[in-house]
């Protein structure tokens, strides 16, 4: 989970969109080439793609946004995570032309909401969404106990645990790089984030119609847990493909950046080919 340092690219200054309910919602693009908007997951901020925006931007012209609570967009506070899925409809419509759509784990999850909100979407490509729901409070139960009475640094740890069930090798690994103050400065967007995942419930059914390629990116390390809905997906959506990364677990983002690239540029260009 640790990045080690990436290529050089030219990002540009922040931008914004306003989201439907008046939220700001920040973003920041690099490259030339057709539009790939990226969605980062729980404890992230647009850091999480630090290792894979350059490689993406030799191709394309890629889109890193902040979620809510994060740089520029917003403050950490309660909403209904169909907010987040106009976050990221604002968010395209302000590219202003039809853009591949990327997101990881909880920006996953918003990421596949927001398909059915908008119809300038080439393509979407969703890299292990969890599973939300009532389940959330079940399997979570630790960590929403402690989420407001402890240490920031305690509720990351114990996110890290329950949450996409990082080993304690890698959990180590992290809070030894220089990114680990960072991930903990992020601890206050969760209790908002985990609410919002907690009232929503996930119905495959509804994407049956879903009229844009589907990549499913999952790691072959990864708890079954992190399949669920990626597997339910895969039994509906007419046009979808399912790609395991090798060795990879829930954060190929940082533990294997070219492979993940890799990828996911292949399965752009078919889409590209095919259009």
């Amino acid at each position: 989970m640790t990045p080690e340092a990436g290529s050089e690219v030219k990002v540009s200054d922040m931008q914004t969109a306003t989201s439907a309910d008046g939220t700001n919602i920040a973003y920041w693009y690099s490259g030339d080439g057709p539009p790939l908007l990226l969605v980062h997951g729980a404890l992230s901020d647009r850091t999480a793609w630090i290792l894979i925006q350059p490689l993406l931007a030799e191709r394309f012209t890629v889109y890193a946004m902040n979620r809510r609570g994060r740089e520029g967009s917003g403050e950490p506070q309660a909403h209904a995570i169909e907010r987040e899925f106009e976050d990221i409809v604002a968010v395209v419509d302000a590219i202003g032309e039809p853009v591949h759509l990327l997101g990881h784990s909880g920006g996953a999850l918003c990421a596949l909401g927001a398909a059915l909100l908008t119809d300038r979407l080439r393509s979407l490509i969703l890299y292990e969404p969890p599973p939300p729901g009532s389940r959330v409070d079940v399997e979570l139960k630790s960590l929403r106990e402690m989420i407001h009475k402890s240490e920031a640094e305690d509720i990351v740890l114990e996110f890290l645990r329950t949450g996409p069930r990082v080993s304690e090798e890698d959990i180590e690994r992290v809070r030894e790089s220089p990114i680990w103050p960072h991930i903990v400065a992020l601890a206050p967007t969760l209790a908002s984030e985990l609410d919002a995942v907690a009232a929503y419930e996930f119905d495959a059914s509804r994407y049956r119609t879903l009229d844009v390629p589907l990549l499913l990116l999952l790691g072959s390390d990864s708890p079954p847990v992190l399949r669920e809905v990626s597997d339910a997906l895969a039994d509906v959506v007419p046009n979808v493909r399912m790609t395991e990364l090798a060795g990879q677990q829930h954060a190929a983002n940082y533990d294997a950046p070219e492979l993940f690239a890799a990828e996911v540029t292949k399965f752009l260009d078919q889409v590209q080919e095919s259009q």
